[in-house]
């Protein structure tokens, strides 16, 4: 067992570093939303999966956009297997702050290494100050290595793409509504 000793200085250095971060944070957002979601994801290769997952928007006060990261799980019940995906877009805002409508564009990684873009269209809805339910719709462009072997001994890889559109509905609390 590995026993971690910090000392002072080290420690009075995160500290500062997290109030750094929540002060410039908390002075430079007009929006820091937490939530949850959860849907359904189709693909070209006929598997349906399960999701569930968070959402992290981070909006800078009097921006028409937002930066996004939704960690997420891919529930494969058929194959009993699971996947990470972590997403990191960018929304550009449509609307007001009780019903905004955002086209979203970004890229993403898988726990199985593939990677690749996305887009997709987001509905925000305010129920109360800090509480918005929302809906997603995106798609998701796989790129991953494939090898093929031949009847000779030989193998060739080549580069595919693959399509995947998840579905989610969730919720969304923001932390910083002064109201």
């Amino acid at each position: 067992m590995t026993i971690c000793y910090r000392t002072y200085s080290q420690s009075s250095k995160l500290v500062l570093l997290y109030l750094l971060v929540l002060i410039s944070t908390n002075s430079f957002s007009q929006e820091l939303n937490f939530g949850l979601q959860g849907g359904k994801c189709g693909g070209n290769q006929g598997v349906n999966y399960s999701t569930a997952g968070g959402t992290i928007e981070f909006r800078p006060k009097q921006a028409v956009f937002s930066v996004n990261t939704d960690p997420f799980l891919l529930f494969d019940s058929a194959s009993k297997t699971t996947l990470f995906t972590e997403s990191a877009y960018i929304k550009l805002i449509i609307g007001e702050n009780k019903f905004r409508i955002s086209p979203a564009f970004g890229g993403f990684v898988r726990s199985n290494k593939n990677a690749g873009w996305l887009i997709g269209l987001h509905v925000d809805y305010m129920i109360k100050n800090s509480l918005k339910i929302f809906a997603k719709g995106e798609i998701f462009a796989d790129y991953y290595k494939t090898t093929a072997y031949s009847h000779f001994g030989t193998s060739e890889t080549s580069k595919t793409m693959g399509l995947s559109v998840p579905v989610s509905l969730g919720i969304k609390y923001n932390l910083f509504n002064k109201k």
